[in-house]
């Protein structure tokens, strides 16, 4: 059934370091296969032209993230890339940098672990010249639009030993664009660290925070682009009255609306202080794998209003949420002034998050991930 103790290779675009902190699901996935008792190694290349020419933070090529009594070593090498909408070239160019930091390091996992397919065909060469189990976690919100070509990716498909779909939605994509079969695929949703993300007392939540203790308060987690919808939540509250609004995030498409609280980005540790005092969340986004704040949400007691698309289908369901028409919106107004008029309603779905969310914990997740990976191991 494999090895008690796993050395996990994770393959991963991004990882989260000082104030940047893109990817902090897989940061949190890695520290709790260290608490089980795991070796993790981390391989998260860093794109030199971006930090040249964009100004992206200049990472140490190497170095070691605490963990309790352990550590993750992690390793970001330099490799060059094109403009991002030359995926085909860009996944080429990352598997090229990768062989390079290999000639010069030697690591001998028992497994690899990658975000996303692009990792997957990155690492490659490095798994199956040495034979190890190679795993994909595939949570793209788009996986068509990563890819113009299927060039390249058949060796991937016969050689990869499992799928860790974060929804159907993202299993049945996988496998109608060719990239595996289903046999190979298990649908794992993501998952939050329950120590952090909780029901907490709103009250307190508000009074720490300055916020009005008796207003209504919605709150909107995610990046301010069109995908996620911040504008439509801001459209959409500017139909009602007696709303008040939270906006946690960043991008180009800052909303603007009456009555905001707050509004931009915040450390990931910061963001339950804010669910807390929250009455409800609301993301009307339009593709997603998995997406992470909605289980965030779900975690700390809060009813959702997000959409009625099948990336939501696992996780939301008319026991925890108002699922909507996330580009309409009359629709996203009248979802919330619904639970704004009616606290019984309110306090129903709130209760049907909380029970979902018992099952969607970082320490259930990674248990049954690892039990995954253990199988591949002969």
């Amino acid at each position: 059934m494999g090895r008690n103790v796993l050395s996990i290779l994770v393959v991963t675009p991004d990882y989260p370091f000082e104030s940047e902190t893109n990817y902090p699901f897989v940061r949190t996935l890695c520290e709790e296969f260290v608490r089980k008792g795991h070796k993790v190694t981390v391989l998260c290349p860093q794109s030199i032209t971006s930090t040249i020419l964009h100004g992206k933070l200049r990472r140490p090529t190497v170095r070691y993230d605490a963990i309790d009594e352990k550590s993750i070593t992690v390793y970001q090498p330099y490799y060059i890339t094109v403009p991002t909408r030359f995926h085909d070239i860009n996944n080429w160019l990352i598997r090229i940098g990768l062989k390079l930091f290999f000639l010069k390091n030697v690591l001998k996992p028992d497994v690899c672990y990658c975000h996303f397919w692009s990792s997957g065909f990155a690492i490659l060469p490095f798994a199956k010249k040495r034979h190890i189990p190679l795993y994909v976690a595939t949570g793209e919100s788009d996986i068509h639009s990563l890819f113009s070509t299927r060039f390249g990716f058949e060796l991937l498909r016969s050689y990869v030993t499992g799928v860790i779909c974060v929804s159907s939605k993202n299993r049945d994509e996988s496998v109608e664009l060719g990239l595996t079969t289903i046999e190979k695929c298990k649908v794992f949703p993501n998952a939050v660290n329950a120590e952090f993300f909780h029901r907490c007392d709103r009250s307190e939540c508000r009074k720490q925070l300055g916020l009005p203790l008796d207003d209504f308060i919605v709150v909107f987690v995610g990046w301010f682009i069109e995908r996620k919808g911040p504008q439509r939540v801001a459209a959409a509250i500017n139909m009602l009255n007696g709303v008040k609004s939270v906006f946690i995030g960043k991008g180009e498409q800052a909303p603007q609306c009456k009555g905001i609280l707050f509004k931009g980005a915040l450390p990931h540790e910061e963001v339950p202080i804010y669910l807390g005092a929250a009455d409800v969340f609301v993301l009307p986004t339009l593709h997603e794998g998995c997406c992470n704040a909605v289980v965030e949400a779900m975690s700390c007691g809060l009813p959702v209003i997000s959409s009625n698309l099948p990336f939501n289908w696992d996780v939301l369901n008319e026991n925890n949420s108002i699922m909507i028409d996330p580009n309409n919106v009359e629709q996203i107004a009248d979802a919330i002034r619904t639970l704004k008029d009616n606290p019984q309603k309110r306090a129903e779905l709130a209760e049907g998050a909380l029970k979902t969310a018992e099952s969607l914990t970082i320490d259930r997740r990674a248990a049954a991930i690892l039990h995954f990976l253990s199988g591949g191991i002969k």
